[in-house]
């Protein structure tokens, strides 16, 4: 038979012969393949005999150093695992193989194999060993030295004699044989997201009329806490997350310390649901850059039906519908403000969607909804009321409906220095091009909207200083033709109870300070503590006003000595007529 891999013809036997009832497979010429693999029967529990010839060190790794170590220690060797469970019942490990030959990575088992009856499926696996420390790792500090110095680092391997020979099966099946019944297999599922590549990410949907058990079984790839190849559940109804591959609660796949196994039963109600696998640019089904799992051609995720008595008509597919958004601050980069209008015309309930960066308890990148009229922040994305959004740990989403009272609101969204849509510096969330918040209707209500309102603003602006550098005194003046309500909104700096950068107004008919901003009315702006804002709400009489602002030698508008505040852009002081 031959094989193509990687633009080299690779050969490989397969030999199957009788002696008496016995039959023999046999795979060899396997030192440049990256996975071979057969199939063999039983019709009854017997013993056969197994003889496989492979590599690796001497002894296992005490310690697994980084997510490509295998802790069995081995680079080219045999497994067997059952057809119909896709469970490990047999490998070559340091423990059950010898040492033989002229090379000193060779590794020879030789023993005859108690086994049930069954199906099974037998693999080899070669891919090249990388350095993987100085305790059992595959390459010795001597072959490091070796290959610096002279150059001739090469490591003798004695390809030409790995081989697996397996005597006493009933039936044998070629590689064919076993790729056409795991099609098969995976025809009776209900969702089937597996052979996945680098860089890919599928998206399968059904419907179920009636509440369902469901096995979900993945492989995947995640080490110390993070996924990195990896699987989630969405109720398509509420976007809700019911469940996601989370490395902590995974199993050894075999292979690599990377592949992580899960196989879990889950209890459907009627509803839609979305499922979604996702890679990143290495290690899959496609390529192997270290030791693959046991159950290769599993790479991603596959959903049965659990347990007997399924009735397949109350599945459907589904296909997932597009939900516009009221309003939407999306795909928002490293240290970035920005903000949307939405309006509400009756009391309403909204769903917000937002997805940001937090750890040990404090949001990084998030986001927030403030009343116009007084300022008040209504809601706010904290830590403690997020979820895991997938990829790094600190990628956190909050998914969840609120209330809203008739009015006009700011959303906003405020990010950090780093990690963020426009570069990541750890693992992505499941949906990165969400980063930042969304705001969607809940069912069919229509009494929300995004309002742009640029010309509206302009009206409503009696009088603006902002973007205010360092040793400024900026004044403007504004006439009010009739009793008015205004909100000040004003950004400054201060601590210990003293303002430095800051603002006040004064009405030019009585020359009486009507309002300044002082350090005990103002909260936190975001960024360093000296950041400060103060909103406030004021009713003006009929005349003329004039608007102050002063600050001093540093910490001022491009000019920041610490973090800048959330909304930079408006650090000063901005003077808005209310409608009534």
């Amino acid at each position: 038979m031959l094989k193509r891999l990687g633009g080299l013809l690779i050969i490989l036997n397969l030999v199957c012969f009788a002696h008496a009832e016995e039959q023999v497979l046999e795979l060899k010429n396997l030192g440049n393949s990256q996975i071979t693999y057969a199939g063999f029967v039983l019709n009854q529990d017997k013993k056969i005999h197994t003889k496989a010839v492979g590599a690796g060190a001497t002894r296992e790794l005490r310690r697994v150093y980084n997510s490509y170590d295998d802790k069995m220690n081995m680079f080219a060797y045999a497994w067997i695992i059952d057809s119909k469970t896709r469970r490990l019942v047999w490998r070559m490990d340091i423990d059950n193989t010898e040492k033989e030959g002229r090379s000193k990575w060779t590794r020879v088992f030789d023993d005859d194999l108690f086994m049930k009856k069954g199906a099974y499926e037998i693999y080899f696996s070669f891919i090249s060993p990388r350095f993987s420390g100085l305790d059992g790792g595959f390459i010795t500090f001597g072959d490091i030295l070796k290959k610096i110095f002279s150059g001739s680092g090469k490591m003798s391997l004695n390809e030409d004699d790995w081989m697996i020979r397996l005597t006493g099966a009933d039936e044998i099946k070629d590689k064919y044989t076993v790729k056409k019944e795991i099609k098969i297999l995976k025809e009776k599922a209900l969702v089937d997201l597996s052979n996945m590549r680098d860089g890919d990410k599928k998206t399968r949907g059904i419907q179920l009329s009636k509440a369902a058990e469901v096995t979900v079984y993945g492989i995947a790839e995640g080490f110390k806490r993070e996924m990195y190849d990896y699987g989630w559940i969405v109720d398509a109804r509420t976007r809700k997350k019911i469940w996601s591959m989370k490395e902590s609660e995974s199993e050894d796949a075999g292979g690599a310390a990377k592949n992580r196994l899960f196989r879990e039963n889950l209890k459907l109600k009627p509803g839609e649901y979305l499922f979604y696998f996702k890679t990143d640019d290495s290690h899959s089904y496609e390529e192997w850059n270290s030791n693959p799992p046991y159950d290769p051609f599993f790479w991603g995720m596959v959903i049965w039906p659990a347990g007997k008595g399924f009735d397949p008509k109350t599945v459907k597919e589904y296909s997932e519908k597009s939900e516009k958004p009221l309003v939407s601050i999306t795909r928002v980069g490293d240290y970035a403000y920005r903000e949307k209008r939405l309006r509400i015309s009756k009391h309403s309930l909204i769903r917000i969607f937002a997805i940001g960066e937090g750890r040990s308890g404090r949001m990084y990148d998030y986001g927030w909804i403030s009343n116009m009229d007084d300022g008040d922040v209504v809601w706010k994305m904290r830590y403690s009321k997020t979820e895991h959004a997938g990829g790094a740990d600190k990628n956190r989403m909050f998914n969840d409906v609120i209330e809203l009272d008739k009015g006009d609101y700011l959303v906003h969204f405020q990010s950090d220095d780093s990690h963020s849509y426009e570069d990541w510096n750890a693992a992505p969330p499941d949906e990165p091009e969400k980063w930042g918040i969304s705001v969607y209707a809940v069912g069919n209500q229509t009494f929300a909207k995004e309002i742009s309102g640029k010309s509206k603003d302009k009206k409503k602006i009696l009088a603006r200083l902002v973007r205010v550098g360092d040793e400024e005194r900026l004044r403007k003046q504004f006439r009010l033709e009739k009793t008015t309500r205004v909100r000040i909104y004003c950004l400054g700096e201060g601590d210990e109870d003293e303002m430095y950068d800051y603002g006040w107004l004064e009405d030019m008919d009585s020359g009486d300070r009507i309002w300044k901003m002082r350090y005990r009315n103002t909260r936190p702006a975001g960024g360093a503590d000296k950041n400060r804002i103060e909103e406030k709400i004021l009713t003006l009489k009929p005349g003329m006003y004039r608007v102050h602002y002063r600050s001093d030698d540093s910490h001022s508008y491009r000019h920041w000595n610490e973090s800048p505040p959330r909304d930079k852009e408006n650090w000063g002081i901005t003077i808005y007529k209310i409608d009534e």
